[in-house]
């Protein structure tokens, strides 16, 4: 049984995890809101439980998948390498990852939206990125026409099939759990063709065991 833990507590846990994952402040540098990896990995080394303190920091923050501040370049050099001009992220919550990748995939000549669907598990009522756009992937799909949707922490049990039927979609790129696990439809690992990226893997966690984390490429109707 795990200790009682009291409200103090709680608040300074709340406000530590807030402090942690937050959306930058006005004139911070590129990619400083987000800890490195060797930060990532101290923090590890001080939690007892390490699969309850991510929850805990998830539902703090509202937060699902923790990007170390080197995810974002890895990710954005890979969709350089795939040549692909329009990408979406769905899913995008409150914009942790979308305030660092916007820029980024601007840069890089990408035609870039995020989106969500404003009723996650957790309603932390912290502000949200402003490029974050009210929306569902399913229907956003063919008004956007993305080659790229990256998709983090679906719902457990939301399948992705519909969304890899899109013609015009190369790749849909889910970050989630090893075989789906709590993130989207087992069914879809076991019957749609995909690839494990151990380089897209890496530098990130999601709000359960460090271990169970993956990121997992699925081949879409518009083909390689």
């Amino acid at each position: 049984m795990r200790p009682c833990i009291s409200f103090k507590e709680q608040r300074r846990f709340q406000e530590f995890a807030r402090d942690l994952v937050r959306l930058p402040a006005p004139g911070e540098a590129l990619l400083a809101h987000l800890l490195p990896e060797a930060r990532w990995r101290e923090l590890y080394t001080q939690a007892p439980d390490l699969e309850a303190w991510l929850m805990a920091l998830s539902q703090a923050t509202g937060v699902y998948f923790f990007p170390s501040r080197e995810w974002v370049p890895v990710f954005v050099r890979y969709l350089r390498l795939l040549r692909v001009r329009r990408l979406l992220e769905a899913g995008a919550g409150r914009g942790y990852l979308t305030a660092a990748l916007a820029p980024l995939a601007q840069a890089a000549g990408l035609t870039f939206k995020a989106i969500d669907r404003g009723d996650g598990e957790f309603q932390t009522g912290l502000p949200v990125h402003p490029q974050v756009e009210l929306g569902d992937v399913f229907t956003t799909l063919d008004n956007f026409q993305p080659e790229v949707v990256l998709y983090a922490w679906p719902p457990p049990g939301q399948s992705v099939a519909s969304i890899l039927d899109a013609p015009f979609l190369r790749y849909l790129i889910l970050v989630g759990e090893k075989e789906g696990g709590a993130t989207g439809a087992r069914q879809d690992w076991e019957t749609l063709p995909h690839k494990v990226s151990a380089a897209l893997s890496r530098y990130g966690r999601g709000r359960t065991d460090p271990q169970r984390h993956q990121v997992t490429i699925f081949g879409g109707g518009g083909g390689s």
